[in-house]
């Protein structure tokens, strides 16, 4: 992340990471390395039933941690999840959380610890350093190649139901401690899940690259997730190829280790409040609204197009860089085509009429909390880490596209 003087910048990953098939044995051993005495171990029920947490609770029986379950995570949870959590964190002196399954398990589980600590609800905590004290120590365990939440300072999670969006809280504080990342787990994983997870960690890769706080470290490791990504995910969704499974997985907390310090974009920032507002799963959303938004940024800056455009397998031999950041464009069209990705939100599953209101939403902010009343000039600009910058009248155009079917 850059500082006010742009030749100054941070970059700061704490967490530890361990990676390889069968891994997640090592869960037991992780967790007494940090010191930790009693386990809160987190999932959901589809992750449960799989028979994927197994594996975590054979490793911390085998390492003698007592533990006590928790699986009662639903998709996109919010405050009412991680106050359960953390009050059954308190009533049985756990000192340590370990979570697996996707983003949503994660994220509450990590909401979880801070609340367990801290006090309060996890609203309380929406935007930049609220919490005082560290959180429980975590270690997390990923099931799905998408959120990379493994290794983020940055906790998501639905805001309270009146506000229509995403809540985010962040502090250095929140990072997991460590991040076991067992290809293995990836092996039973539906097609649906594998695509919009895959798209979710692409479009966390691609926005890392034109975010306002890019640096060479971020370029450096969200065009190679770019890369991997390209040249696997199809593979990896459509298949039982185990090695692309893997490399997806690496790419996916690759990517949120580039876009945790650089910042996402208009993407994700429009993609909250379509989320909350009409249960459209987050990487589908992502991923119809990117081909719009890549197109949008474009013209801010070819150079960093046509490299990205590289990243997907394009070839700049005997071409311009304006015509190779357009064929990174089309490169990424293909990509969505043959996973069958969503090419529009559809009605009446998301209103289009809901537009203005989705664009208010965005406007309120990035931490889930805005005055329903207040109304903004169609020249206002959006508050977002974007490479170009977009105002009320950009945004509600992109919305509108989004409802059409975008062509190659």
């Amino acid at each position: 992340m850059r500082t006010a003087d742009s030749n100054i910048f941070t970059f700061y990953l704490p967490t530890r990471i361990i990676h390889g098939p069968g891994s997640v044995q090592e869960t037991g051993n992780q967790f007494r390395a940090l010191g930790s005495t009693k386990a809160l171990v987190i999932t959901d029920k589809g992750v449960r039933a799989a028979g994927l947490a197994d594996g975590v609770l054979q490793s911390l029986e085998k390492s003698k941690v007592p533990h006590v379950l928790f699986d009662d995570v639903e998709e996109d949870p919010g405050g009412a999840t991680v106050a359960k959590g953390a009050k059954l964190a308190v009533k049985e002196k756990c000192n340590g959380i370990v979570v697996i399954g996707g983003g949503s398990p994660i994220c509450a589980a990590r909401g979880m610890g801070v609340v367990a600590t801290n006090g309060g609800e996890i609203q309380d905590y929406a935007g930049i350093n609220k919490a005082t004290k560290p959180p429980l120590p975590l270690i997390a365990i990923p099931t799905t190649a998408g959120s990379g939440t493994e290794v983020s300072q940055f906790i998501v999670l639905k805001a309270p139901k009146q506000f229509h969006t995403k809540m985010v809280a962040g502090s250095p504080m929140y990072f997991p401690r460590v991040a076991i990342l067992d290809p293995l787990l990836l092996k039973s994983l539906p097609f649906g899940q594998a695509v919009a997870s895959g798209v979710d960690a692409l479009g966390h890769a691609v926005e890392a690259c034109w975010a306002s706080f890019a640096t060479p470290i971020t370029d450096a490791l969200a065009l190679q997730a770019v890369s991997m990504l390209s040249q696997n995910l199809r593979s990896a969704a459509m298949s039982d190829d185990i090695d692309a499974k893997e490399a997806c997985l690496i790419a996916s907390t690759m990517a949120n280790m580039a876009c945790g310090n650089s910042r996402l974009g208009l993407v994700h920032t429009m993609s909250s409040p379509v989320e909350v507002m009409f249960k459209v799963p987050h990487g589908i959303a992502v991923g119809i609204l990117l081909p719009h938004i890549m197109e949008f940024n474009l013209p801010a800056s070819h150079e960093r197009f046509a490299t990205l455009a590289q990243a997907l397998g394009e070839s700049g031999d005997g071409i311009s860089t304006e015509e190779l950041a357009l064929g990174g464009l089309a490169a990424m069209k293909e990509l969505l085509i043959d996973l069958q990705f969503p090419r529009k939100f559809s009605e009446p599953q998301v209103d289009r009429k809901a537009i203005p209101e989705l664009a208010s939403i965005v406007m309120g902010g990035p931490y889930g909390i805005y005055d329903r009343a207040k109304k903004f000039p169609m020249t206002a600009p959006v508050p977002s880490f974007n490479l170009r910058k977009a105002t009320m009248a950009d945004m509600i155009g992109l919305y509108e596209k989004a409802f059409d079917e975008w062509e190659l």
